[in-house]
C-alpha cells in the first residue's frame, strides 16, 4: 500500500469518501456537502447524461415510501421527483381473492406525505447529480476503480488507492461510505465477510396502459399462486409483478404467454379482458435475479456500509431502495457528528437497532418468494404491515425524523 501511494500523481484529503453514485450514495455526499464537509464521490462507471433521454433499456422503478418521501423532501427534490413519477394514494391487501384490508395514505396518523410515488431511479439519480454540481466542495471522480484501502482504526484516516483513465489518485479520508452495492468492492477490501445469496424464486413483472377508470392504489394479492401486485410504474401505466416459487413459475412460463395471463387473469378477474388485450408476447414481460446480502458487520473501523453493500433485499414489500435511503440520511448525520468531535459509537448503536428489522424482513421475503405458500400458515403473516413500510420502522422513526432536520438545516457553522 504505502508504495502505491507514493506513486499516485496525486492526494485527494477528504473529510468522507463515498464510493457509489446511486441514489444511496448520491444522497449520503449531498447530505454531508450541504453540511460544508469536503466529500469526494467515486464512481466506476461513466458520468450519464444530465440532460435528453434516459438511458435504453427498462428503466428501474421502485415504489418510494412517505416516509423516504420526506427525507426527499428536506432535501428540496421532491416537487420536481413528483412531476415524473406515479402517484400511489395507498392499498389494498387480498387473501384469496378477499378484500382484507384498505389503507390509505392521507389517514394515516403521523404520515408525512400523503401518498407513495412509483418513480424511475434515473430520474431520481439526475436531480440529486443536480444538486450535487452545486457544491464546491465535493469532487466526483467517474470511471474511477479502488485497487487498495487500507482502513483506519481508532480515529486514523483510511486510504484508498483508485485508478480513473491514466491518472492513479490517493484519497485520504477521514470516514469511508461503501455505497456500492451487493457486490461491493469497499466490503471486500476492507475484509468484512459477506453473504450473497440469489433468490431461488421467480419474478416476473409485465407494463400495461393504465385501464379506463384505474384508480391507482396498489393491490396486493396473496394465494396459492404466490403473492401478485397491481400498481403503479412510473407514470408510464400499470405494472403487474408476480413473484412466486421456480416450480410453480416454470408450469407457467415453459408454454405460451397465454398461460401467463390466465393465471394472472385468474388472481384479477376485473382486469382479465384488459390483460387478455395487451399481454400477447414473452418479449413484454421481464425476468428479474434478485440477490440476498447479509454482513457480519455495517461498520469496521471508519469503513461503513451503506445500502445493498450492507442488505441487500429482494423487491418483494418495496423495501431495498426505502431502507437505504434512510439508512444514508442516518448515517450521514452521525458521521457529521463524529467528525466535529463526537464518537463514531453512533453507527455502532444505530445498526444494533437496525439489524434485526432488516433481516427480520429479508426472511419475510424468503417466505414468500421461495417456496410454496403453506396451505396452514395463516396468510395474515405473509403480509408486511402497511404502517411500517409507510412510515418506517418504529424503532428508528426518532432517529429518521432527526435525519430529516438534518438534511433540511444547510446553514450550519460548517456550511460553505
Amino acid at each position: 500500500m504505502a508504495d502505491e501511494s507514493a506513486a499516485a500523481d496525486r492526494t485527494i484529503t477528504t473529510d468522507a469518501c463515498v464510493v457509489g453514485a446511486g441514489p444511496v450514495g448520491l444522497l449520503a455526499a449531498l447530505a454531508l456537502g450541504r453540511r460544508g464537509r469536503q466529500v469526494t464521490l467515486l464512481e466506476r462507471r461513466a458520468e450519464p447524461a444530465t440532460d435528453g433521454p434516459p438511458p435504453a433499456g427498462p428503466a428501474v422503478v421502485n415504489i418510494v415510501q412517505p416516509v423516504t418521501l420526506h427525507l426527499l423532501d428536506q432535501l428540496g427534490v421532491l416537487e420536481r421527483l413528483t412531476e415524473g413519477a406515479g402517484v400511489i394514494p395507498g392499498a389494498e391487501i387480498y387473501f384469496g381473492g378477499h378484500l382484507a384490508a384498505r389503507h390509505r395514505y392521507d389517514e394515516l396518523d403521523g404520515c408525512p406525505v400523503p401518498h407513495a410515488l412509483s418513480i424511475r431511479s434515473f430520474d431520481l439519480v439526475r436531480l440529486l447529480l443536480a444538486e450535487l454540481a452545486a457544491l464546491p466542495n465535493v469532487t466526483v471522480l467517474w470511471e474511477a476503480e479502488t485497487h487498495t484501502l487500507t482502513a483506519g482504526q481508532g480515529g486514523e484516516r483510511s486510504t484508498l488507492t483508485v485508478r480513473t483513465g491514466d491518472e492513479t489518485v490517493a484519497v485520504d479520508a477521514r470516514f469511508v461510505l461503501a455505497a456500492d452495492g451487493r457486490s461491493s468492492t469497499i466490503r471486500e477490501l476492507a475484509g468484512i465477510p459477506a453473504e450473497v445469496v440469489p433468490s431461488t424464486g421467480s419474478y416476473l413483472d409485465v407494463v400495461v396502459p393504465s385501464p379506463p377508470g384505474w384508480d391507482g392504489m396498489a393491490r396486493a394479492y396473496f394465494g396459492t399462486h404466490g403473492y401478485l401486485l397491481e400498481t403503479r410504474r412510473a407514470e408510464e401505466g400499470l405494472v403487474l409483478v408476480w413473484i412466486t416459487d421456480a416450480a410453480t413459475a416454470a408450469r407457467v412460463t415453459e408454454g405460451p404467454v397465454e398461460r401467463l395471463v390466465e393465471t394472472l387473469s385468474g388472481v384479477v378477474p376485473r382486469l382479465a379482458d384488459w390483460i387478455a388485450q395487451h399481454v400477447t408476447d414473452w418479449e413484454q414481460v421481464r425476468r428479474v435475479q434478485h440477490h440476498f446480502v447479509r454482513t457480519k458487520v455495517w461498520s469496521q473501523g471508519n469503513v461503513v456500509l451503506v445500502g445493498d453493500s450492507a442488505h441487500g433485499m429482494h423487491a418483494f414489500g418495496g423495501q431495498g431502495l426505502n431502507t437505504s435511503l434512510q439508512d444514508a440520511a442516518c448515517l450521514a448525520r452521525l458521521v457529521d457528528e463524529a467528525l466535529s468531535g463526537g464518537s463514531g459509537a453512533g453507527i455502532e448503536k444505530y445498526e444494533s437497532v437496525r439489524r434485526p428489522f432488516i433481516e427480520a424482513f429479508q426472511s419475510l421475503q424468503v417466505s414468500n418468494t421461495q417456496q410454496p405458500p403453506p396451505r396452514a400458515a395463516a396468510e395474515e403473516e405473509r403480509a408486511p404491515e402497511f404502517e411500517v413500510l409507510a412510515l418506517g420502522q418504529p424503532h428508528i422513526r426518532s432517529r429518521i425524523s432527526d435525519a430529516a432536520a438534518f438534511l433540511a438545516a444547510h446553514d450550519t457553522p460548517h456550511g460553505r
